[in-house]
């Protein structure tokens, strides 16, 4: 019976081995594969478009929409990029011997810069922002010669907008990564503490981020030369 002709239904019509067996049910997608599917697609609206606006279109953000922008770069392919290369550098300027040897050190290392990049953006990019009234944006300046856009970019991360459109101190990038890693300081185990490393923190981040700038301001060129959209 098994392998012969399906049943016949009450009403006659006949049932097919797939409706008697039934269809397996599909899992739902875990909180896992749900970063990975938001992860791909930043990376993909990275390469592809074009997420920082040019200057021309800067409107002031509302608190809410500031809170947005945190959410976005918790899991934006920046984010990511940034722990692993403070990781690298952790790993040579400050050999903790806390952490393990090998990849599991490297790891450690990376899981937690990884937790003071997060921490880094809340401040960054929503809390310090919304108290001082301040833009966490950037925004490409496409219309300046080469050189004066490359110096443009990098200034950005001592300069930036203020929310009635006025050029201001980017307090929010010096002050969000000193308190994030003044934070770091108080829960890894070997980390020095006090104003040093902070200040070799805030350096570091501003010198990095400064060349990430970079990369935002003509990446867009580069890619329409590249695939000519």
């Amino acid at each position: 019976m098994a392998q012969g002709t399906p049943p016949m239904d009450p009403n006659g019509t006949q049932v097919t081995q797939a409706e008697t067996q039934g269809t397996p049910p599909v899992a739902p997608a875990g909180p896992i594969q749900h970063v990975e599917q938001m992860v791909k697609s930043q990376v993909k609206q990275a390469i592809m478009s074009n997420p920082y606006p040019v200057v021309d279109r800067w409107q002031p953000l509302t608190a809410k929409q500031k809170f947005r922008v945190f959410l976005d770069h918790t899991y934006a392919p920046s984010t990511f990029v940034n722990a692993g290369i403070d990781s690298v550098a952790d790993k040579i300027q400050n050999d903790n011997p806390q952490y393990e040897r090998g990849a599991t050190g490297l790891t450690q290392h990376y899981a937690v810069e990884l937790a003071t990049s997060e921490t880094n953006v809340f401040f960054e990019r929503f809390l310090i922002p919304t108290v001082l009234k301040q833009d966490p944006r950037y925004f490409r300046n496409p219309d300046l010669p080469f050189f004066r856009r490359a110096l443009y970019s990098m200034s950005r991360v001592v300069i930036t907008r203020a929310d009635n459109g006025t050029e201001t101190f980017n307090a929010s990038k010096v002050l969000g990564g000193a308190a994030s890693q003044a934070l770091s300081d108080l829960y890894v185990p070997g980390h020095a503490q006090g104003l040093a490393p902070i200040r070799d923190r805030v350096t570091f981040d501003l010198l990095r981020d400064a060349g990430m700038n970079l990369v935002h301001e003509f990446w867009p060129d580069v890619r329409r030369k590249l695939f000519h959209h």
